[in-house]
């Protein structure tokens, strides 16, 4: 069995690092950028939808860059990488030939064109991406996030049958990436919880088809609060380093709360949840809470939670919230099998024995 990584970042080529020395299988790693090519490579262009792949990315710079040269400079170089990174992946996978080519989330534009590269060489690949539950590391062979192999069957999970298991209690705080406002608003009884989400970030521009940013977010909420007597308490997320959401706190008032509390304790004082398809629903779902989920996502399954497409479709579930009764059971089967068939044990910053032998297993099986 031989594995090849593809690595973008320090922290991504020390993960896989480890993983190459800890699962005792033949590896090899790459740290993009390389200058290791093969020219041959470049025959593969014509047949890999480089546009699209260029497009979304484009998408990114918009949000992240609010320099004009800058973003047209980057959206240059981003152009003159696509045969660089099909040159250096092609080389790789033709010379180690391995059986799969390792990801961090496969998505990103980086990755995305890799992954194309070793679809047309017929080889593999495994994707890597933060568990969405606490302590553990998501490992999939299909993709990550709405891409996932997780199955969407109700059904599935009504007819599991676990013991004496037991799930996480504590989330894990993260930390914000920058300064940000501090609000110190007291919290209302009842309130309805809204994640904001990374505006640059794959959840939302590949993953939220009717939601195109955290404004259109908050002008949806801005909408359901003037017909419904619910307030909304929203927190930004704090690994977004670059929105400015200040002419949002002027907007925000009685029914629309801005707070920099805990998550979650924010979470279990909710009377429910609503996101596009953040993480925030899965933790949401250890403390039984009612879930809406407005994107495309693996949990986005109705029965577990609630799903809506429209504004009104919202105002609809908004308005029923007091008879909408969760299915605990149903809820546990589901995290249940989230966590102990699905994700790998261990957060892969600080990976050990048990998780290096989890993802060994899984390859090999």
């Amino acid at each position: 069995m031989k594995l090849l990584f593809f690595a973008l970042t320090k922290r991504q080529y020390r993960y896989f690092k480890k993983l190459s020395i800890n699962l005792n299988l033949k590896s090899k790693i790459i740290l993009f950028p390389s200058l290791k090519l093969d020219f041959n490579g470049l025959t593969l262009i014509k047949d890999i939808d480089t546009k699209s792949i260029l497009d979304i990315k484009l998408e990114e710079v918009e949000i992240k860059y609010k320099n004009q040269i800058h973003r047209a400079l980057y959206k240059v170089f981003l152009q003159i990488q696509i045969p660089w990174i099909i040159m250096v992946i092609y080389r790789e996978l033709k010379r180690f030939k391995p059986d799969y080519l390792v990801l961090w989330n496969g998505k990103k534009f980086h990755q995305a064109l890799a992954l194309e590269v070793a679809k047309k060489l017929n080889i593999k690949s495994i994707f890597f991406e933060n568990g969405v539950l606490p302590n553990s590391t998501t490992m999939d062979f299909k993709g990550v996030n709405a891409s996932n192999s997780m199955v969407r069957d109700i059904e599935f999970y009504r007819k599991l049958n676990y013991r004496d298991i037991k799930l996480p209690k504590d989330l894990e705080v993260r930390v914000s990436k920058r300064k940000r406002e501090v609000f110190k608003t007291k919290l209302p009884k009842r309130y309805i919880f809204i994640p904001f989400q990374v505006a640059y970030d794959t959840q939302i521009i590949q993953h939220s088809p009717w939601i195109r940013d955290m404004f259109q977010f908050f002008e949806l909420i801005e909408w359901l609060s003037k017909r419904i007597d619910i307030p909304f308490i929203i927190k930004e997320h704090p690994s977004d380093r670059v929105s400015d959401y200040s002419s949002l706190y002027k907007r925000a008032g009685k029914n629309i709360i801005f707070s920099s509390e805990n998550t979650q304790r924010l979470i279990e004082n909710s009377l429910a949840v609503m996101t596009i398809n953040s993480s925030v629903a899965i933790e949401s779902l250890l403390f039984k809470k009612r879930v809406i989920v407005l994107g495309e996502a693996f949990f986005a399954i109705d029965g577990l939670v609630k799903t809506a497409t429209s504004k009104e479709e919202i105002l609809e579930i908004l308005r029923d919230l007091e008879d909408w009764r969760v299915d605990n059971q149903l809820i546990d089967n589901f995290l249940y099998y989230l966590y102990y068939d699905y994700l790998i044990p261990t957060n892969w910053r600080e990976p050990n024995s048990k998780h290096y032998k989890a993802i060994r297993d899984r390859i090999l099986n």
